[in-house]
């Protein structure tokens, strides 16, 4: 059998009913593999981040932890009702999209977005955010970030199939969505998500635990 390349197709896409993203934050070394990997992935441009990782120290402990963050695919998504153009929608799996050839720019979504997961492209003035890879998944890849995580943090499956095993360990381990609080219902899940970490996160991407000031902040535009 001829030898597999880890940029290659490594099975058949299937069809999902809802597409999405299970990060074990027991696992998570805050390597930045998934961040860089999406910003090489998609080309994106400086000092803006799709997916980005948090350092957050633990009270009472001498002991970081890491939250890796992305656009959470909403079910509930209150940037597809904020975008006065329908630029932003939901597809069959429940991903939500950009839709370039509509988006003018306005800064609507970003504003209604919980999450600081979607930014202005600075070179083409676009909305850009995370789309799970959907150039890989269509061809039976995982998303760049599942891929090239190192310690098996990301998981990419179908939570609406109860006979995935990214759907399994969900339910195994109690996974839930960011600021529930929220109510907008993310597919992205998290397992380990402890309040202290939730409650001290906000956007931006942290490159060093003692660096407070070197963190790229995705800024609402006023």
């Amino acid at each position: 059998m001829p030898e597999r390349l880890p940029w290659e197709p490594s099975g058949k896409p299937r069809a999902m009913k809802r597409a999405g993203i299970v990060i074990d934050l027991r696992r998570c070394i805050g390597c930045h593999a998934c961040s860089v990997s999406c910003k090489t992935e998609h080309d994106v441009a400086l000092g803006v981040f799709r997916t980005r990782v948090r350092y957050v120290e633990r009270p009472g402990k001498a002991q970081l932890s890491f939250l890796p963050m992305l656009c959470m695919h909403c079910q509930d998504a209150p940037c597809i009702p904020a975008c006065p153009t329908t630029a932003m929608s939901k597809g069959e799996d429940g991903r939500v999209y950009v839709n370039e050839s509509k988006c003018d720019g306005t800064t609507d979504c970003i504003a209604a977005c919980p999450y600081d997961a979607i930014q202005l492209d600075p070179q083409t003035g676009i909305a850009d955010k995370c789309d799970l890879c959907q150039h890989r998944t269509d061809v039976g890849m995982d998303p760049a970030c599942v891929a090239s995580c190192p310690s098996g943090t990301l998981r990419f499956g179908d939570l609406d199939d109860p006979d995935d095993p990214v759907s399994k360990l969900a339910q195994e381990h109690g996974a839930r969505g960011f600021r529930e609080d929220a109510k907008t219902r993310p597919t992205v899940q998290y397992i380990g998500l402890r309040p202290s970490v939730e409650a001290a996160v906000t956007g931006g991407i942290q490159l060093h635990p003692e660096e407070d000031e070197v963190i790229y902040v995705q800024k609402k535009s006023d």
